[in-house]
């Protein structure tokens, strides 16, 4: 293959990134037109580029094209593998912004419930569902780190997220109703909620447990189902698809996964 031919196929080979994205197709051309056509003027290498995008399937090239990704299939596994770093550190970089944008909503709603101290600074917000099998054991790590740091302040955002299950609607309407009407039994169904695999009935018979009346709480039902749907869209502002989701006052993204430990070191950062 002449030189001529060679420079045609790395040509060729670039434009397959407009499968991508054109802007990602223009960088690898740039890389290709560096190594092998610096002679070449920019407007020369546009125009052929736009030719090939228009001829492509119907180009001359074919045989050494195919015979060149054979040759060298790193080639395109290396692309793509780029292309896919950057738009991984892109979509990285608009959660942080979105966050950012949304720090108020996240640690500021006096609608939002609390467990643990109401003033504390090293303050962790879960988005929670009841029926959530990873929030449950994660709320075991909540209750240890309550327990051991005196600062702590935990922000549940009521986020029932199985349409398929009605007690995850019902559980999260109940337990921040309760939170309305008595703020201080919040903490108590929360961690009994968690404990248990939800019915209706157990549900209520945690309510009377409590000693709350069902008329009790009718006064404060609409406005935590207000509640719910404003976290719904302040869920889907940051892209929260599963449960628990964890958000910590230091800016950083916590994980399910995360031991008391894994707190108290994230906080010390």
């Amino acid at each position: 293959m002449n030189n001529q031919k060679k420079f045609n196929v790395v040509i060729a080979i670039a434009c397959f990134g407009l499968i991508a994205s054109n802007a990602y197709m223009k960088e690898q051309f740039d890389l290709a037109l560096n190594q092998k056509a610096a002679q070449e003027s920019v407007d020369k290498v546009e125009s052929t580029m736009a030719n090939l995008e228009m001829n492509m399937l119907n180009t001359s090239y074919d045989e050494d094209i195919k015979k060149f990704i054979m040759d060298n299939p790193d080639v395109l596994v290396k692309s793509l593998a780029k292309y896919r770093f950057e738009q991984e550190q892109k979509a990285k970089a608009q959660e942080q912004e979105n966050v950012k944008n949304a720090m108020d909503s996240l640690f500021n709603d006096p609608n939002d419930p609390i467990i643990g101290n109401p003033n504390g600074t090293k303050v962790v917000v879960e988005f929670i569902d009841y029926n959530c099998g990873y929030c449950k054991h994660f709320a075991k790590t909540l209750e240890q780190f309550i327990a051991i740091e005196p600062d702590a302040k935990i922000i549940i955002k009521e986020f029932p997220i199985f349409q398929n299950q009605p007690t995850s609607a019902y559980s999260a309407l109940i337990a921040t109703a309760i939170f309305y009407y008595k703020p201080e039994l919040y903490e108590k169904v929360h961690n009994e909620f968690m404990s248990m695999q939800l019915t209706r009935e157990k549900i209520d018979d945690t309510v009377a447990y409590l000693g709350i009346k069902m008329e009790d709480l009718k006064p404060h039902m609409e406005k935590a189902r207000k509640q719910i749907e404003i976290v719904r869209g302040l869920g889907a502002r940051l892209n929260v698809n599963g449960t628990p989701t964890v958000f910590l006052s230091t800016g950083e993204r916590g994980s399910a996964g995360w031991t008391v430990e894994d707190l108290n070191t994230a906080f010390a950062k």
